[in-house]
């Protein structure tokens, strides 16, 4: 007989800092809180709600064993079923109507693809370390502490920029790369390691205002715990963009140029950047991860 769990994920569950909250199980009779995923020995097929980074090497070690997982497409879907049936927003609610929703609208998780995640972790891991330390170096060296900063930022500089190509290369033989490209297109910003970080780890089956609390712009959610890390490179796309905006012959979309231009404040036309970007690899996600037919979800207006 195929035992089938529905869950909903918590990224916080295995070592979350201050709050952890348990992942949520439904077994189509009762619900059960659990730690690890990877507990659910006798399940057959998963269904999740969302794929955080922070359980990659659970939905990993299913994968391995046997059981067929499925993340959900849209998260919407969710947030539409609680408001037909007059529930309020919670993690019970939210496991019990994703056992609702139908099969169509999830996409089957495979070994590779949770495999590809996992290796770019390391390379994410050292192109941030690189930046980071980069950017301290020539901080110091600038301010005249020069302690033959030069040979050790160049070197650096080269491993970085070997990292990007490598970061890029998968993302192009992954199933991201139609996402990656559009972006990438529409942001004119070609071969950006930034995009591919947020494309393969944001969790962009979620719907923009997740997203925004996921990346601190709502700091009155999630007790102002936020992913900074992936804000950073969200930061990062749109000061790339916010300094081509005053080069000659720059070429950036027309709405991007309009928000600067009609905004005083640095910090606030970066802040704009960030959200009209956000909102665009969430949207170029769902147009490239066609939903079926379905009567559940309507288009956003």
């Amino acid at each position: 007989m195929t035992r089938v769990y529905y869950i909903d994920v918590s990224r916080t569950a295995i070592n979350g800092k201050r709050r952890q909250k348990l992942h949520h199980a439904y077994d189509g009779e009762k619900i059960i809180k659990i730690r690890k995923l990877t507990r659910l020995r006798n399940a057959n097929e998963i269904y999740i709600d969302t794929l955080f980074p922070e359980v990659y090497n659970e939905i990993l070690e299913l994968l391995k064993r046997g059981v067929k997982v499925y993340v959900l497409k849209d998260t919407r879907m969710l947030k539409k079923l609680r408001l037909e049936n007059g529930l309020r927003k919670s993690d019970e609610n939210d496991v019990l109507m994703l056992s609702k929703i139908p099969r169509e609208c999830f996409r089957e998780l495979t070994v590779r693809d949770v495999e590809l995640k996992i290796a770019v972790r390391p390379l994410v891991n050292r192109y941030e370390w690189i930046v980071e330390k980069r950017k301290m170096l020539k901080q110091w060296k600038s301010r005249g502490y020069d302690y033959g900063f030069g040979e050790s930022i160049r070197a650096m500089e080269a491993d970085r920029k070997k990292i990007e190509r490598e970061i890029v290369r998968m993302i192009n033989r992954s199933i991201y790369k139609d996402v990656y490209r559009r972006v990438c297109n529409e942001l004119q910003m070609r071969g950006s390691v930034e995009i591919a970080i947020l494309v393969m780890e944001l969790p962009l089956t979620s719907g923009v205002d997740k997203l925004k609390a996921y990346l601190g712009f709502t700091p009155t959610k999630n007790n102002r715990q936020y992913n900074h890390r992936l804000r950073r490179h969200l930061e990062s796309i749109a000061l790339n963009i916010y300094i081509r905006s005053y080069k000659k012959g720059a070429n950036i979309p027309k709405e991007f140029i309009e928000t600067i231009q009609n905004t005083q404040s640095k910090s606030t036309a970066l802040q704009k950047l960030q959200l009209k970007i956000l909102k665009i690899l969430r949207r170029t996600w769902v147009e490239v991860n066609k939903k079926p037919v379905t009567n559940l979800l309507a288009d956003e207006q």
